[in-house]
């Protein structure tokens, strides 16, 4: 009997099988993915980090943050409406991180590509707010 399906999946060759298949044009560094995503007129840096089961799905705000002390207020705000992610600061920028438990191979993609679309909504539907604090209006 083959063991290999009771094994928890291995995210970094599910998340590369993912988007391959969705002709994401991606670069891999071990196990970091990076890519671009858009959205409404939106463009922003997604980055993978894998670890055996556990993808961590990081999107990144493209304009630095003028006043960090607000930005981590915004943060704040977002985190209490954000429902399977959040908000912070890194090296001046936004990031939303969501992630993906990997149990079982059959449904291990589908786990991961729910992680990213939660990641890119999210970025989508609060870009204003997130665009407004970065250039420090009110």
């Amino acid at each position: 009997m083959d063991q290999t399906f009771d094994l928890p999946p291995d995210g970094g060759a599910e998340l590369a099988a993912l988007l391959e298949r969705s002709g994401v044009d991606f670069v891999r560094e071990g196990d970091q993915f990076r890519f671009r995503f858009a959205s409404g007129g939106c463009t922003w840096q997604t980055v993978c980090r894998c670890c055996e089961s556990l993808v961590l799905v990081y999107g990144v705000y493209p304009v630095p943050v003028r006043d960090a002390a607000r930005g981590m207020a915004l943060c704040s705000r977002l985190n209490s409406q954000a429902v399977r992610g959040s908000f912070f600061l890194q090296d001046g920028r936004f990031v939303f991180r969501t992630s993906a438990q990997l149990t079982e191979r059959f449904e291990a993609q589908a786990r991961i590509a729910d992680a990213l679309e939660y990641n890119a909504a999210a970025l989508s539907h609060w870009w204003g707010q997130l665009a407004a604090e970065a250039q420090g209006l009110d």
